[in-house]
């Protein structure tokens, strides 16, 4: 009996020992990040600019959401600068935070992107073909020891998102920033400001975020809010938010045909007045958490199917036999 008890315990351990079924992490999800040199003639400017600062803003609606972000570099060399910056369509990033947690950030290519340099609207540079080329690309010229404002908007589409731990998944909709890509400008980023705006009467009770900093939210606006100082030194932490449930029958080209509209919606946003926002320290739950059966629940079914019932059953089958022979014996 000793070792029968052995080997059930054995089983037992074993369900929680399971490995992950998947590559965890949050994949599929609409996302942004700061700007990346991406031509060998450009290195010569490699670590020459600093990106001063960013103002980053976010309206996140069902199914979608509006960026707005605002740039500031300056060209620390004596000369005039000239090279190409730009947003890749779409990459997989390792979490910095959560090592063993991948993004795969992508971004749909009928985002309506725009940028404009120092508030005239910008040429790109090049058009992404999705089977040879992965960036949306402008030509920037960056004079000496001059603040140049780099803006960008476009919408994107987060309604394809997944969160996957283990044998765990939660469809969800999820923006990613990518944070991380600041660290190849010169550094220091002297301050950065996060502000995300819940629209579509999105409740954050549905919220689940990953943060680099402390994290705050103001009830009357629908805003939270981060800032960081002194930063991009080395890959920083990722922005990660997942909100909702993903919608059926979602048509991502129709929003892009009202792009306008949602355009001068973050304008507007853009121009509040922050400092007299009442915005209080928030904790939320982890994005990269899945809120379904856990692993070690579906690890110990699993087991329990494949090696329990067959053991249960053999140990009825002698149970039953001894007392049959003790019955007959009498």
């Amino acid at each position: 009996m000793k070792s029968k008890l052995y080997v059930l315990l054995t089983l037992l351990i074993s369900c929680f020992l399971i490995s992950n079924s998947a590559q965890p992490g949050v994949w599929n999800a609409g996302g942004s990040g700061s700007f990346t040199l991406l031509y060998p003639e450009d290195t010569i400017a490699y670590k020459k600019i600093q990106m001063k600062s960013e103002n980053i803003y976010m309206q996140l609606y069902k199914g979608f959401a509006t960026v707005k972000g605002n740039y500031y570099f300056k060209n620390t060399s004596k000369d005039t600068l000239k090279i190409k910056v730009g947003y890749p369509i779409n990459n997989v990033f390792e979490n910095i935070e959560f090592h063993h947690q991948v993004n795969e950030v992508r971004v749909d290519g009928l985002y309506k992107i725009k940028g404009l340099v120092n508030k005239i609207e910008a040429k790109l540079y090049k058009k992404p073909n999705h089977k040879k080329d992965n960036w949306y690309v402008w030509q920037v010229a960056f004079p000496p020891n001059k603040i140049t404002e780099f803006t960008v908007y476009f919408l994107v589409n987060t309604n394809n998102a997944k969160t996957t731990e283990g044998y765990e998944s939660d469809k969800k909709n999820a923006f990613i920033y990518l944070i991380e890509t600041g660290s190849i400008w010169k550094s220091p980023i002297e301050k950065g400001n996060f502000y995300t705006q819940f629209k579509d009467k999105i409740s954050i009770k549905n919220v689940k975020t990953s943060t680099p900093t402390v994290l705050y939210f103001d009830k009357k606006s629908a805003t939270l809010n981060f800032t960081l100082s002194n930063y991009g030194k080395k890959p920083d932490p990722n922005f990660v938010i997942t909100y909702g449930k993903k919608l059926s029958n979602f048509n991502f080209e129709n929003i892009t045909k009202n792009s306008s509209a949602y355009f001068n919606e973050i304008d507007t946003f853009s121009k509040e007045n922050f400092k007299i926002v009442n915005f209080k320290e928030i904790s939320l739950p982890n994005a990269y958490k899945v809120g379904v059966i856990s692993n070690k629940t579906i690890g110990f079914l699993f087991y329990l199917s494949v090696y329990g019932i067959p053991f249960f059953t053999i140990l009825i089958v002698i149970s039953l036999l001894i007392l049959l022979y003790k019955k007959i014996k009498k």
